[in-house]
């Protein structure tokens, strides 16, 4: 059955580009509303349970990984079906939306957004961007050193990549940055904007996830453990940014 759903995968490729990311910003704005209901108890242990999720999920994938059983040998066949049925005008056009999730392009924007938050005086906000996107990375790293997973063969010439491959660097990366840039939005943007902009950004999340799969540069299992890790991360840090703000309003009013 492993051999089935990888072949009907890699035969639908260009529907599941269009349709998981629109699941993915549908998801995420469905969460947006459903936080607005909620009061500040609920919304704490919203972020408690999805940062456990986030983690077990990571957990389990990296077990599975480990155990060279019917995860690796889905994901293998997924590479091996992609690499016979993908088209060269849907690789070039994947090749775009990587470059999204690239690291030096992520650094640009997490350096761009500190600047910004240090200009206008946000100071923790500042540090929160600092440290969210640049310990995710660090994170990253080290687990890729940890679990050394050979990645994907791939010959097509619309994507070169070197280095480990568990958990992937882009799916990480982009899932880190931009998700902090759904909550700088959520902050700070006029509040219509806000929704609007983090189901975009949740869609591109999920889009060069997707990119890294179809260009087979990373396994399947690769990019759904880099998102698991970093949403985990995201919203920790979230959860700590709000409440040392709570705890300074606290004190604002026992002065």
């Amino acid at each position: 059955m492993t051999d089935v759903y990888a072949a009907w995968a890699a035969a639908h490729a260009l529907l599941l580009f269009i349709v998981l990311p629109l699941l993915g910003g549908a998801g995420a704005l469905l969460f947006a509303r459903c936080c607005l209901g909620l009061s500040r108890r609920g919304r704490a242990l919203c972020f408690a349970l999805g940062i456990g999720a986030s983690f077990a999920v990571f957990l389990a994938l990296a077990i599975a990984v480990g155990s060279q059983g019917s995860v690796v040998e889905f994901d293998r066949a997924l590479a091996g079906a992609l690499s016979m049925s993908m088209s060269m005008p849907l690789l070039w056009l994947l090749s775009w939306f990587t470059y999204l999730g690239d690291r030096n392009f992520l650094t640009g924007i997490s350096v761009l957004m500190t600047l910004y938050l240090l200009w206008n005086r946000q100071w923790r906000l500042a540090a929160f961007c600092a440290i969210t996107t640049g310990a995710g990375g660090a994170l990253n790293w080290l687990l890729k050193q940890n679990f050394e997973r050979v990645r994907p063969e791939h010959d097509h010439g619309y994507a070169s990549a070197v280095g480990w491959s568990f958990p992937s660097g882009h799916s990480s990366a982009s899932m880190a940055v931009y998700g902090t840039a759904c909550y700088l939005l959520w902050k700070l943007a006029p509040p219509s904007w806000r929704l609007p902009g983090i189901a975009v950004l949740a869609a591109l999340i999920v889009a060069i996830g997707l990119s890294r799969i179809l260009l087979q540069v990373h396994f399947a299992s690769d990019v759904l453990a880099g998102f698991a890790v970093s949403l985990g991360w995201l919203a920790l840090c979230v959860a700590a940014e709000r409440g040392l703000r709570a705890s300074g309003e606290r004190g604002e009013r026992l002065q």
